[in-house]
């Protein structure tokens, strides 16, 4: 694949053609992004890590989700903005 981008530059036409090894795109569904480097940076620096849990860490949460789930569905939970005004009232305003 050849991507060609052109720029005029007081009436200087700029071509610039960066070419992209097949290999680099494996499906013809697979999407190829173009950004600069300090953009990449400053989504890298806005993500979260990913970690994966396993045994008893993994069950372990498991059953704390689960039970936080079947505390919200009975309505024994609270909105985040009324625990924000209990807990952290100083903070919150």
């Amino acid at each position: 694949m050849t991507l060609t981008f052109f720029g005029v530059v007081d009436t200087i036409k700029i071509m610039n053609t960066i070419t992209i090894p097949k290999n680099l795109i494996k499906t013809k569904n697979e999407d190829l992004v173009v950004i600069s480097r300090k953009e990449y940076e400053g989504m890298k620096a806005k993500s979260l890590p990913v970690c994966f849990l396993k045994g008893e860490k993994a069950r372990s949460l498991d059953k704390r989700v689960e039970e936080a789930l079947k505390e919200h569905k009975k309505g024994k939970t609270e909105k985040l903005e009324s625990f924000l005004e209990k807990e952290y009232s100083n903070l919150h305003k």
